[in-house]
């Protein structure tokens, strides 16, 4: 008896199909491929080489070698469809993503709607990723894909998929499928930015950051990313902060407080210092100092071959002062002259000096 039967691959032409079978013993599958041609002769050509593929004769019920061939019904008039042209038929596109499920019929999606199959592919790779199966899940939704190449939902379960997969590589080919389906959409044009980030390929993700802000010049993420792309790049971040600390000061004051990665790619002079030093030179507090070490944003490089203190470049840390200043998180002591002791204390009018 068998379980499933589902199309794993069909000729563009639908001369020939291969079909995945599987039954209590072997739950994996076979795969089958068959000539398109005769319905009922398909039949009994499937049952004989499903058998001959296991070490044990399986024996497939009537009832079940009735609705296969009706599948393969199925499968000679899409063929016919193809060959005459017509797009009067949903067949030739939903034939790819059948699946007949004996022992759950809810799980078929044999005679089901296009958008039928659509909700039950998403809910399965949802269920899947929450079994951390990404591999089945990617392929439930890339059969959504098939059915509905512009679905955003499965466009994001895919990155999710991935990320969780730590596969971040293989997101970029997803993220620019999202944008070429999407074009006017801002969030797969940032997804695509930041793993490009990620994947320490700051010229493309500066690229693509500033394609974004020609669309929506105003884009704090945009923004904080452009620059971020552009401190590994060596260059200036000032600029985009500032433009992105008048947009959304919280968000930036956060992102550079606690996420923002002042390194360069490749610096230049490194030098060992302590943290004491860097503090005294800016006169910046040193719980601040320590703080902001904690959340990874000073720019701190890890210590050379036995030296124990981290390295840092000059560079880096009068750029990073240079925005903490900019942006008023610190504020130079020299911005305000001491008064002199005599002018510092208050005087008392006298009562009798005339008005």
């Amino acid at each position: 008896m068998l379980i499933t039967i589902e199309t794993h691959k069909v000729d563009e032409r639908f001369e020939w199909i291969e079909v995945k079978a599987a039954d209590a013993q072997q739950e994996a599958g076979e795969i089958v491929r068959l000539v398109v041609d005769d319905a009922q002769a398909m039949v009994t050509r499937f049952a004989k080489r499903y058998s001959a593929k296991r070490d044990h004769q399986v024996k497939i019920p009537d009832k079940q070698l009735q609705l296969i061939e009706e599948y393969f019904e199925e499968a000679c008039m899409a063929k016919a469809v193809s060959a005459k042209g017509l797009d009067t038929s949903d067949l030739p596109d939903l034939l790819p993503t059948t699946i007949i499920h004996f022992k759950y019929p809810e799980r078929s999606t044999f005679r089901k709607s296009r958008a039928a199959r659509i909700k039950l592919f998403l809910d399965q790779a949802l269920a899947m990723i929450s079994r951390r199966d990404f591999a089945g899940a990617l392929a439930r939704l890339n059969w959504v894909h098939d059915l509905d190449p512009a679905n955003e939902l499965a466009f994001e379960l895919k990155i999710v998929a991935l990320r969780s997969w730590r596969k971040a590589a293989e997101c970029v080919a997803v993220f620019e499928a999202y944008v070429a389906a999407h074009p006017d959409k801002v969030e797969p044009r940032l997804g695509l930015s930041e793993v490009w980030l990620y994947l320490d390929n700051s010229r493309r993700a500066r690229d693509c950051f500033e394609a974004i802000l020609e669309q929506e010049p105003n884009h704090p993420m945009a923004l904080v990313g452009l620059a971020q792309a552009r401190c590994k790049l060596g260059e200036d971040p000032t600029p985009d902060l500032r433009r992105a600390w008048l947009v959304d000061m919280d968000y930036t004051r956060e992102m550079v407080e606690e996420h923002f990665d002042f390194r360069e790619a490749k610096p230049d002079g490194l030098k060992p210092r302590t943290l004491q030093s860097i503090a005294k030179h800016y006169h910046i507090p040193l719980k601040r100092i320590l703080k902001r070490a904690h959340h990874g944003v000073l720019p701190m490089h890890a210590p050379s071959d036995g030296d124990s203190l981290f390295q840092f470049s000059d560079k880096e840390l009068d750029r990073y002062y240079n925005v903490l200043k900019t942006l008023g998180l610190e504020i130079p002591s020299t911005s305000f002259p001491k008064r002199k002791k005599e002018e510092a204390q208050a005087e008392q009018p006298s009562l009798f000096d005339d008005l």
